[in-house]
This record gives C-alpha cells, sequence and structure tokens, in this order.
C-alpha cells in the first residue's frame, strides 16, 4: 500500500483543490494559538511526555468545556456539535496520567466543588422526600378508609393531586466526567443530570473492554448530535436530545490490540472508530533528561482559568438542559479553504488515493477538521467568526491524525513504516549538522528497531528514492544526509 506513504497519485490533482497536508506523519509543532500553544509547550517542557499525547489531552478538556454550549455550522450549512472522540495509543511509563491531571484538573475541581453542593441539596431533598411520603401515606390512608365506608373523599382527592404536583425535585449533579462507567450509567447521567459530559480514562484497557462503547450505534449517533432512545426493561425508557459526548482514550498498545482482535471488525464495520483522531506516537523515554529543577506552571494556570470561565457556563445547563447553543460560523476565507479541502478529501478517495481503503475516515475527517477549529476558535477566546489561520490548524493537526489512522488501521509494508521512523529520527539527530554517520544510528536509533541492518538498510533505501534523503561515501565512513 505504498500509495499512501508519500508516492504521487496517479492522476492530477484538481487544480481548485488545495493539496492537503503531506503524508510525513509529523505532529504540527506551531500552531497561531496563543493560549493552548503555550500551555501545551509548557507541559512537554515539565512532563517530557509525547506531545501528541499532550495535545490530545488538551483537546478533550476543552472539548468536555465547550461542547455543552456552542455548535458549528460548517461551509456547507450543516450545523454539526463540538464533540470529538479521541485514542492515544501509549504504553505504560509515558506519563499519561501526569498530563490528563495538568489538562482535567480544573474540570475535576470544579466537579468535586460543585458536588459537595450537590450533597447538601441531596440530603435536604431525601428529608423533604420523606415529608412528601409520609402525607402521601395518610392521604392514601384517608381515602382507603372513606372507600371502604363508601363515604365522599373529595377534599382528600384534591389534597393528594396537589401534593404529588409538588412532589421535592431530585437535585441534578454537576458531573462532565465520566471513567469506569457503563454506557447505561452514562445515558442515564446524560439524561438526569447535565446533558454534556466526557468518558474520559488515561488507563482505556477498562473503557476497551468494559461495557461503555457496547452501544456502537448510541455513541455514533451522540457524535453526530442525534436523538437516541435508552429501552430498558426495569425502568422507564426515555429519549436522550440535544446530548453531547466527548471521548478520551489513553490505552496500552496491548489493550488496543485485544480489543481490536475481539470487537474490531464490528466497531470498524459500525464506523466508530472512523469518528476518532487517533495517534500512536513514539515514545519520549530514555530521553526526558532534567535540564533543570524548574517546573513552571504559568501556562497551564491561564489554560486551567480559561477552562473554569467556560465551565461556569456549563452551570446553567443544569437549569435548563434545554438552552439554546451559540452557533460559531466560518469567515469567507475559512469557508472556501474548507471546502477546497472538503473536495481534496473526496477526490482522495478514488482508487490509489490517499484514501482509497479509508472511505469510513475520509467521510467523517473534514467534519472532525470544523470541530477542531470551532474548539480553537472558542477557547482561544478569538472574535468573529472562524478565521483561516485557525482553520490551517485544525487542517494540519487533523491530517496528522488522518496518517496516523491510516497507519494503525490499514498497516503498510513494514520497510516503509521503518524509512518513516527513520527519517523522523534523521530530523532529529541532525539538528545543528549536516549529516550523520550511518554507524551511529546503528549504534543509537530509535526505535531501537533502526538499529538492525536488515530494517535500517530497505528504509534508507525507500527514503533516498523518495529523494527524503541521500547516502554518500568519505573515507571509508558512509553518510546521510536528508534531501538529495
Amino acid at each position: 500500500m505504498s500509495q499512501f506513504f508519500n508516492q504521487p497519485i496517479p492522476w492530477p490533482q484538481p487544480q481548485n483543490y488545495p493539496p492537503l497536508p503531506g503524508r510525513e506523519g509529523f505532529f504540527p509543532n506551531y500552531m497561531p494559538l496563543p493560549l493552548l500553544s503555550a500551555a501545551v509547550d509548557e507541559a512537554q517542557n515539565n512532563i517530557k511526555a509525547p506531545r501528541p499525547l499532550i495535545f490530545s489531552t488538551a483537546l478533550a478538556a476543552i472539548a468536555v468545556a465547550i461542547q455543552g454550549l456552542f455548535d458549528v455550522r460548517k461551509p456547507n450549512g450543516q450545523r454539526v456539535p463540538l464533540s470529538l472522540m479521541l485514542l492515544t495509543i501509549a504504553n505504560s511509563g509515558e506519563r499519561k496520567s501526569t498530563v490528563e491531571n495538568v489538562f482535567l484538573g480544573a474540570i475535576r475541581t470544579v466537579q468535586k466543588q460543585q458536588n459537595l453542593i450537590y450533597q447538601a441539596a441531596l440530603n435536604e431533598w431525601k428529608t423533604e422526600l420523606h415529608i412528601w411520603e409520609t402525607k402521601k401515606k395518610a392521604i392514601l390512608k384517608s381515602i382507603h378508609k372513606k372507600a371502604i365506608q363508601e363515604e365522599p373523599s373529595d377534599d382528600e382527592d384534591r389534597r393528594f393531586k396537589a401534593l404529588e404536583s409538588a412532589k421535592p425535585t431530585k437535585p441534578k449533579q454537576f458531573k462532565l466526567l465520566y471513567e469506569d462507567a457503563t454506557s447505561e450509567a452514562l445515558f442515564r447521567g446524560l439524561h438526569q443530570d447535565l446533558p454534556t459530559a466526557g468518558l474520559i480514562s488515561s488507563e482505556g484497557g477498562g473503557i476497551l473492554n468494559g461495557r461503555a462503547l457496547n452501544d456502537l450505534s448510541k455513541q455514533n449517533a451522540l457524535w453526530s448530535g442525534d436523538s437516541i432512545t435508552v429501552d430498558r426493561v426495569s425502568i422507564e425508557s426515555y429519549v436522550l436530545a440535544d446530548a453531547r459526548l466527548t471521548v478520551s482514550i489513553m490505552a496500552q498498545e496491548s489493550a488496543f490490540q485485544n480489543y481490536m482482535e475481539q470487537r474490531g471488525e464490528q466497531s470498524r464495520g459500525s464506523g466508530l472508530w472512523a469518528r476518532f483522531l487517533v495517534c500512536q506516537p513514539l515514545s519520549t523515554q530514555g530521553s526526558r533528561t532534567i535540564e533543570n529543577g524548574t517546573w513552571s506552571s504559568e501556562h497551564g494556570d491561564k489554560f486551567a482559568a480559561r477552562l473554569s470561565e467556560l465551565l461556569q457556563l456549563n452551570q446553567a445547563l443544569m437549569k435548563d438542559s434545554g438552552r439554546a447553543k451559540g452557533v460559531i460560523n466560518f469567515s469567507p476565507e475559512a469557508s472556501e479553504r474548507w471546502l477546497n479541502v472538503f473536495n481534496a478529501i473526496e477526490v482522495e478517495i478514488r482508487p490509489n488515493g490517499r484514501f482509497a481503503e479509508a472511505g469510513d475516515h475520509a467521510s467523517k475527517l473534514a467534519d472532525n477538521i470544523a470541530r477542531v477549529a470551532a474548539l480553537f476558535h472558542c477557547f482561544e477566546g478569538f472574535e468573529g467568526d472562524i478565521s483561516l489561520d485557525t482553520v490551517n490548524s485544525a487542517i494540519n493537526l487533523c491530517a496528522y491524525y488522518s496518517d496516523e489512522f491510516i497507519k494503525l488501521f490499514i498497516p503498510p509494508p513494514q520497510e516503509e513504516t521503518d524509512a518513516n521512523d527513520l527519517y523522523y529520527y534523521l530530523q532529529n539527530a541532525m539538528i545543528g549538522c549536516m549529516n550523520i554517520p550511518k554507524n551511529h544510528i546503528l549504534k543509537f536509533g530509535r526505535p531501537p528497531h533502526l538499529r538492525e541492518k536488515s530494517r535500517l538498510n530497505p528504509a534508507l533505501e525507500i527514503l533516498c528514492q523518495q529523494g527524503r534523503a541521500s547516502v554518500f561515501l568519505q573515507g571509508r565512513t558512509t553518510y546521510i544526509s536528508l534531501g538529495i
């Protein structure tokens, strides 16, 4: 499937469709998003976890805070939610929990504060409900007695009806984050409490192998903003309308592979994974040296403060779950860019195209771009409509996730994967120098499989064929240089 990786498409690109970002597999380091980028930079400097892992976690927190407040109107006129589904494959030791605590800390803090208020209100409700039930029993007892004696009970009937209409209402819980939850508990929470939530886990094996993703069709419908009917035998059925759910799973590779072996065909066939922004970033373990002992939190604090502002707005949903959402629109320039990318994606679904074997994923890619752009716009507090710069940032980010999706679900031949790994390694290893000895890679290359001649040589040959690297001999030493 080499056509997916840095190979030209065999037919000309339509002139009015700008090409998508290249299939280089690199995470976009620069985005004109001052608040978000600064927080991610700071976390990367402090924690030294893979940048895509950090960014995906921050993006999940943003989506949880915003999805209940706004929708986005795509340039084709369709209005869609801002909910996201994110999957990050990262093994033990990548500091997933530490990253999650940094970016989801503000949500957990507000949720904890609100839970204290909820518990007090719940205790008061239980007392009021007990009084109400006592009165109800007394009235029913009087009605029953008069019915036996064949006496009229008009007064008791009126009191009973009045009492029924005054039944104490159970308070709603400000619960945004669900971790180890069944789909039943998740849907019930969206129905009874807040109509917006995040299914979040830094140890996603529990979610993948649990029951939260059991109702695949309902998960897909929630992502699309559709209503779903929850039918239950033991309790009353209900319709969940206009609810919002963001899913963020960080799972070890073994847990994900186990899930795919058991349910992968079903979940892929249902379209669930096509909606996900997925990544499996290279590990940073072995390069996380401490240059100084300073742990900065300035930008993380600003990130948390912005989240807290948005969470305050979410509290209004406790009183009015049907409150109309704001709508974020595209500027004319951003609209034109999005439409061109939409068409470019469609073209690439053709045979031999970039998405020839990933039509399900491609059909959701432009939608995700619109959602991400709107989240960037809202979180940063940009004025007006979504700008061209913001939509370009979303395009570059989602192109990275797209490449990762194809590598994860439609893996290319090993030598092509090794070639991309080698190119990424060379870009980092050759900072400040023009070339690098081949023996250096055989001794210190990362990932470790690059140290094997049987895998390094074919990967290097591919890079040379693609013009991304060149090899030359100086004395008895073989050197590698980027580009021709």
